[in-house]
């Protein structure tokens, strides 16, 4: 009984403690499960943000992949352009060196020619003076009648290439657009920094510039100061140098973190509201550049392109508000894409090749006129210089009538002398001798009387 008791006080004793030992367990399993399920749930999210990363990183790729073949096949079809363009200058070159060495003959021509006259005198240089003038003349206005025909047949050429050049930039025009969505794409990683942004902008401008034929340093500048007429000071990005000293401001600092907000949008209000903002950007930048006044520095156009390296941007702000352009035109501002402004930046550069041609066909008909008019100079002393010989031959005829000619001229007299006694060491030509035609002779004068000796 004393057993009973006892186990009975043991169990009733043990019971409290078993049962907090109990709660004590289930308490620390509790705070196990919880620590688990907690590392469980971030071991998932980690894995779900590498999941994402990896298909950004996939779309980047493909983006990217595709952004570089669009960009071999641009810069495929500009070799080819510029080309054909080197090709056309060549052609005119070649044409330019004919008419030089036609020149260079026509004055070897004038030359053996200018000889040949001086080697002549009296009466058959002025009986061939007209000939020889005409023989002179008569080429020099053949080459100035073909330097005419070259020159006018060049610029219909030109104009033919220009417009075999404007049907290639409407094919180019399709690969421009390729590149600019791939850019867009490759313009993710650029999003998260305004100066990364703005030099990406900057570098897009220069590459189109540069192919588009233009050379930095000549036919454009990058970030010149400038200081205006109240003293402030401005940096433009891009300043292109046009024939006739005119000059084009490009900016491309137009932001485009809402754009890409706009386009990574998961709903339309977020969407709509992005929207707005990209483009009151747009609109805001388009006052700041009016504000600035860029043509003021220079001379040339009347208003500024604001470059927009994205066609999509450019494209949706121009979808989504009709009047942007018109806002943008009437504070001397124009809006550009990479597509319109290769083909602007092409003109420009056929407007300097145009420009080097026609100097180099006025320096050749400068030249043609300056040899013109040496050339009449030149023949018309020779005209004084024949009409001298002919002159000095009248002169030289009456002097030698003088001597020869008459009754009792001087050959006959001293002639005459001469038989009479007159000691001399030379005599007169036979020619002299025979032209004198005085027939009167003097009369004989005998010698002493002897018998009077």
């Amino acid at each position: 009984m004393f057993d009973a008791l006892t186990l009975e006080t043991v169990l009733i004793v043990s019971a409290p403690v078993i049962t907090l030992g109990l709660l004590v367990l289930w308490m620390s399993a509790n705070r196990a499960k919880s620590r688990l399920e907690k590392e469980l749930s971030e071991v998932r999210n980690k894995a779900a943000i590498a999941d994402q990363l990896k298909q950004n990183l996939a779309k980047t790729e493909f983006a990217l992949k595709h952004a570089n073949e669009a960009r071999e096949k641009a810069e495929t079809r500009f070799a080819r352009l510029e080309s054909e363009l080197q090709s056309a200058e060549r052609h005119h070159a070649e044409k330019l060196a004919d008419l030089e060495k036609a020149r260079e003959q026509l004055k070897e021509t004038f030359k053996v020619t200018a000889s040949e006259i001086l080697k002549s005198s009296g009466e058959e240089l002025s009986k061939s003076s007209k000939e020889s003038l005409d023989k002179m003349l008569n080429p020099l206005r053949d080459q100035l009648k073909e330097f005419r025909e070259k020159v006018e047949t060049d610029s219909h050429k030109r104009v033919e290439q220009t417009s075999a050049l404007d049907r290639m930039v409407q094919i180019l025009r399709k690969d421009a657009q390729q590149m600019s969505e791939d850019a867009a794409n490759l313009a993710n990683a650029l999003r998260s920094s305004s100066k990364m942004q703005g030099d990406w902008g900057e570098l897009i401008l220069t590459s189109i510039l540069e192919k588009a034929g233009l050379r930095e340093g000549q036919e454009f500048h990058t970030q010149q100061t400038e200081t205006d007429g109240d003293g402030a000071r401005l940096r433009p990005d891009v300043v292109v140098n046009m024939p006739g000293s005119q000059r084009l401001v490009i900016d491309s600092k137009v932001s485009l973190k809402a754009f890409e907000v706009c386009v990574n949008a998961e709903s339309d209000e977020d969407r709509d509201t992005a929207l707005k903002q990209h483009l009151a950007s747009i609109r805001a930048h388009i006052k700041s550049l009016h504000e600035k006044d860029y043509p003021k520095l220079y001379e040339g156009v009347s208003f500024t392109l604001m470059f927009i390296p994205l066609e999509g941007a450019a494209s949706l702000a121009f979808q989504s508000d009709p009047d942007l352009a018109g806002f943008a035109w009437e504070r001397d501002i124009m809006i550009a894409t990479p597509t319109n402004l290769m083909m602007a930046m092409r003109t420009v550069q056929n407007l300097w090749t145009i420009d080097r041609q026609n100097q180099n066909a006025r320096e050749i008909a400068d030249r043609a006129g300056q040899l013109y008019d040496k050339l009449v100079g030149f023949v018309e002393e020779l005209d004084t210089v024949g009409q001298r010989l002919n002159q000095a031959q009248d002169a030289w005829s009456t002097a030698k009538n003088r001597l020869s000619s008459g009754r009792g001229n001087v050959i006959r007299q001293t002639e005459m002398l001469k038989s009479l006694g007159a000691q001399t060491k030379k005599s007169l030509p036979g020619s002299y001798l025979d032209a004198a035609d005085d027939e009167e002779a003097l009369p004989a004068l005998d010698g002493p009387d002897k018998d009077e000796t």
